[in-house]
């Protein structure tokens, strides 16, 4: 999780953070302006959602990110701040799955339509809209037990494939399933891994996503708000049982949901930032 360590020097103060792989490291910034710079890319600062003198920053530290420290920049007119930032490992839990072989080992006829689903969803991900749509905290869309958490590893049919890239909810019976925050849904499909599916660009690289769904009551280019059904759960895809994947992509990478949003909710709740 995030640990904050101020350490303060005559002509530069060097901020120091903690984050697990997985998760997203949100500052709170004391100017709405500037850029996060890496070694390999750079984070715009946004306007803070309640507080117009402050910025955010939302870094996603992605799952098989290298452990140790890193050097980043946060640069603004008149500015120049070091953040050191160190990426330590996630304890995350262990799965063991079920599930029908030809979604562990997919048969040659469907390869072709994986890997263009794929290639769709990175150059969707990896879209970044100008415009922020929520302007309130996020909810969960639907009030249901969390059956997996974000991160598990996860073996199939006694094979190690992945790690669980978002959060499951239990859904027995078909439930309604809701817009997490205002967008623009930009996908609406039946996926060969994620069943039918939903996603809504939230703005400014954020996006939601609604995986093994049996019902669509959206269509890809509608503005949708808050609390809005925009499908129902189901149990279509690579899946053990019906239930609701609920995931967040930030930049292009998986990030924790629940540890996102709860970030986000503390914005709205408190503006005490960085000085």
């Amino acid at each position: 999780m995030r640990f904050f360590i101020p350490i303060f020097c005559i002509t530069l103060s060097l901020w120091g953070f903690n984050v697990s792989k997985g998760k997203t490291l949100l500052l709170t910034l004391p100017s709405p302006s500037g850029i996060i710079a890496s070694n390999d890319h750079n984070i715009s600062v946004l306007l803070h959602p309640c507080d117009p003198t402050k910025g955010i920053a939302m870094l996603p530290i992605d799952y098989y990110a290298l452990s140790g420290e890193h050097n980043l920049t946060w640069s603004a007119p008149g500015k120049k701040e070091a953040i050191v930032l160190t990426i330590v490992e996630g304890d995350y839990p262990t799965e063991t799955l079920s599930v029908n072989p030809a979604k562990v080992t997919p048969p040659p006829e469907a390869l072709d339509q994986i890997s263009a689903e794929k290639e769709e969803a990175s150059l969707l991900y990896a879209t970044f809209t100008p415009v922020r749509y929520w302007n309130k905290p996020f909810i969960l869309p639907i009030e249901s037990n969390i059956t997996s958490a974000y991160g598990s590893a996860r073996t199939y049919n006694g094979t190690l494939k992945s790690y669980h890239g978002g959060t499951d909810f239990r859904a027995l019976t078909p439930l309604p399933v809701r817009a997490s925050n205002n967008g623009i849904v930009v996908l609406v499909k039946e996926r060969y891994y994620s069943g039918g599916t939903v996603i809504i660009d939230h703005g400014e690289g954020l996006y939601s996503c609604y995986f093994h769904l049996s019902r669509f009551d959206v269509h890809t280019g509608d503005y949708v708000t808050q609390g809005q059904t925009i499908a129902l759960t189901g149990d279509t895809g690579r899946i053990t049982g019906p239930h609701l994947h609920f995931g967040i992509m930030l930049h292009g990478i998986q990030t924790d949901p629940l540890d996102l949003l709860k970030q986000i909710e503390h914005l709205f709740t408190s503006t005490k930032g960085l000085l």
